[in-house]
C-alpha cells in the first residue's frame, strides 16, 4: 500500500514538470520557427526588389537607346 502511494506521489509530481518541459520546448520551437520565417520573407522581399530593379533598368535602357538591342 505504501509503495503504491509513493508511486502515485511521484507520478503526480512528475506530471507538472513534464508539462512545463513540453511547454518550454514548444515555445522555443515557435520562436525559432518565427525567426526562420522572418528571414525567409526578408530574402524573398529582397529578391523581388532586385527583380523589379532589373526590369526597370532594362526598360529604361530600351527607352534611352531607341527601343532595341
Amino acid at each position: 500500500m505504501t509503495e503504491t502511494l509513493r508511486y502515485l506521489f511521484w507520478i503526480l509530481l512528475s506530471l507538472p514538470i513534464f508539462a512545463i518541459g513540453i511547454w518550454l520546448f514548444l515555445k522555443l520551437f515557435n520562436n525559432v520557427h518565427a525567426k526562420l520565417k522572418a528571414e525567409k520573407d526578408a530574402l524573398k522581399e529582397k529578391q523581388l526588389a532586385e527583380q523589379k530593379r532589373k526590369e526597370f533598368e532594362e526598360s529604361y535602357s530600351r527607352r534611352r537607346s531607341g527601343g532595341g538591342y
